[in-house]
């Protein structure tokens, strides 16, 4: 049917604007990461030949004779900088391979990543155009028996007026009789909206993080372009904050390809045996010795069994205990705990006497990119990604969190797994590879 043409039209339209959309945050984060490399490539090997003579103001020229295709050429590719009337060089062959490595690497998980949300998103649209099937047999059923024209008419004008950019558009003809089918559009309608809002978001948000890191590198690369060279106190805050803004878009990246992976099911989990106790007390462990600005404290029953993969667990407990370090208090308390519930289920739990969280929050921050106002600001240092990342594990393991905050009292986050029997029948359900052992370990 036309109608079936026309939905379907919408849904690829969709899927192919959010591919395109992603492509272009990656071409542009690539364009920026050889920026940057090669401008910290640059100063690294002015600063080490100059050493405390280095100013921004040297006469710079690149030689390429003998550059071509091959890789091997790039060792032809000299870096040639004066200073006081001596010239001074270096070969960039070493740098240029290993950039092309790098970037060669990273322009195949990229295409990946791509090639991953182009099946995902066809394998949404089948999925959200599974009511058309409905509507299809309504429309058969429909046709084998009298039918009033206008009443076709109705609908077909009534399916022709809804707009793919209005979210709320809804068919509604008042007829008793087309009622399941009516139902079943609003429903196809209603899951199309939610999915492109939801990806029209992540990718809304992951521009938004990038812009802001990008900005202030552009400002103090403009401080060091005016007053670098003069001033050492505007040379040294310039360079510290690109350096802070450069680790933060790499570790925001290494996140969002973690996701990616995760979305894309390419993260490997490896279960086995391993005692939560054990586990909870080397993270308070390590927080204990570099964190000298809260009081810790650990409740730990002798021994909590699980099955599960200590290393990814060890990550999404440290996720929630890095939270629980920005939302507190200097000599506040944060407390680990690990125990068997009343379910006989292996918990993990974080809890602070940091700003807590309003109740309207608390549904949404698992959410990637997410933060509550007014505490959790990007000031903070988190790129809103770690509770994703630990959402995506603990729901790997089968398991869930039960979360409870109040404004200006804290918050206790705590890690809920299946028994451990249990939880190996789910993982072999779900083809996840398992190392098993004879002793518990983390």
């Amino acid at each position: 049917m036309p109608e079936n043409r026309r939905v379907t039209s919408i849904a690829r339209r969709i899927n192919a604007s959010n591919v395109w959309s992603v492509f272009k945050t990656m071409l542009k984060l690539d364009i920026l990461i050889i920026i940057l490399a090669v401008i910290f490539w640059c100063y690294s090997v002015e600063k080490n030949t100059l050493g405390s003579d280095w100013t921004i103001k040297l006469i710079r020229d690149v030689q390429a004779e003998g550059l071509n295709r091959n890789v091997e050429s790039f060792s032809s590719v000299i870096y040639i900088f004066e200073y006081n009337g001596e010239t001074f060089s270096a070969n960039a062959g070493i740098f240029l391979q290993s950039m092309y490595r790098i970037m060669y690497s990273l322009l195949i998980v990229e295409a990946l990543m791509l090639i991953t949300a182009v099946l995902t998103g066809s394998n949404k649209t089948d999925r959200l155009l599974r009511p058309l099937e409905q509507m299809s047999q309504t429309a058969e059923q429909l046709s084998q028996v009298q039918f009033d024209e206008q009443r076709y008419h109705d609908l077909e004008n009534a399916i022709a007026a809804i707009s793919p950019e209005a979210p709320e558009d809804r068919i509604h003809i008042g007829d008793r009789e087309l009622q399941g089918l009516e139902n079943a559009v609003n429903n196809l309608l209603t899951r199309l909206h939610n999915s492109y809002r939801q990806q029209n978001r992540f990718v809304s948000d992951v521009s938004h993080e990038l812009r802001t890191p990008i900005s202030v590198i552009q400002g103090y690369a403009d401080m060091l372009a005016r007053w670098g060279a003069e001033d050492e106190k505007v040379l040294e805050e310039s360079i510290n904050a690109i350096r802070t803004e450069a680790k933060h878009m790499q570790k925001m990246v290494e996140q969002l390809l973690f996701l990616a992976r995760g979305d894309a099911g390419r993260n490997q989990l490896s279960a086995k045996d391993v005692d939560l106790s054990a586990l909870v007390k080397e993270v308070h462990d390590e927080y204990e010795m570099i964190d000298g600005e809260h009081n810790w404290v650990i409740q730990a029953d002798e021994e909590t069994p699980a099955f599960a993969d200590p290393d990814l667990l060890k990550q999404a407990l440290r996720i929630l205990t890095d939270n629980a370090i920005k939302y507190s208090a200097e000599g506040t308390t944060i407390v680990f705990r690990a125990f068997i519930n009343d379910e006989e289920e292996p918990c993990v739990c974080v809890q602070d006497s940091g700003v807590g969280m309003a109740a309207e929050d608390i549904p949404h921050i698992f959410d990637r990119f997410f933060r509550s106002d007014p505490a959790r600001t990007r000031n903070s240092g988190g790129t809103g990604l770690g509770l994703s990342i630990a959402k995506w594990i603990v729901e790997r393991h089968n398991g869930y969190f039960n979360v409870l905050s109040r404004e200006g009292v804290g918050t206790r986050i705590e890690l809920v797994l299946p028994k451990a029997d249990r939880a190996k029948e789910l993982l072999q359900v779900n083809s996840i590879p398992i190392i098993t052992s004879d002793k518990s370990s983390t």
